[in-house]
């Protein structure tokens, strides 16, 4: 996949981030199965990771670095949640989610096509920026998945009714 083709599914999925707006309340905050984070919670799940991705990571991705342990995975994920909870407006949620994706968007701009695969090591794996950045897009895909089902599932039960 292209930095073009990365970067479009980056805006794509910041495009439907954005139609979450016309979500009501309930929707927002209901988890999308059982046991399960609600929309809110996956949004601020992946701005945390986003952000941390950005200053953290990205800088670091450089040939021949061997990144640094990342934080603890469920430590991040429950200051996400709790922040979901903590009654920051949908609005102001999807705005940071938004906002956070353009520089993502822009710093794989700044990059060149041979620098996106420029290898570095993660927990002494090789790995380049291009292929990190496809399993971003991966991880998107999944939490996208989880959000039209569980939207989809909604609809279909309240159509019995």
């Amino acid at each position: 996949m292209t930095k073009t083709e990365i970067a479009l599914r980056f805006v794509r999925f910041s495009q439907w981030v954005q139609s979450l707006d016309a979500l009501s309340d309930d929707e927002w905050f209901l988890p999308v199965s059982p046991g399960k984070w609600s929309v809110a919670e996956i949004i601020a799940h992946l701005t945390y990771w986003d952000r941390y991705f950005l200053k953290e990571r990205y800088p670091k991705m450089k040939a021949e670095a061997r990144l640094p342990r990342s934080i603890d995975v469920d430590v991040m994920n429950q200051k996400a949640s709790l922040y979901a909870k903590s009654g920051v407006k949908k609005e102001e949620l999807i705005k940071e989610f938004l906002e956070t994706r353009d520089l993502i968007v822009k710093a794989i701009n700044a990059r060149s096509e041979e620098e996106m695969d420029v290898i570095f090591y993660n927990r002494g794996h090789k790995e380049t920026l291009r292929e990190y950045l496809v399993n971003l897009c991966e991880h998107d895909r999944h939490h996208k998945h989880q959000i039209d089902a569980s939207l989809n599932n909604k609809f279909e039960v309240e159509g019995m009714n």
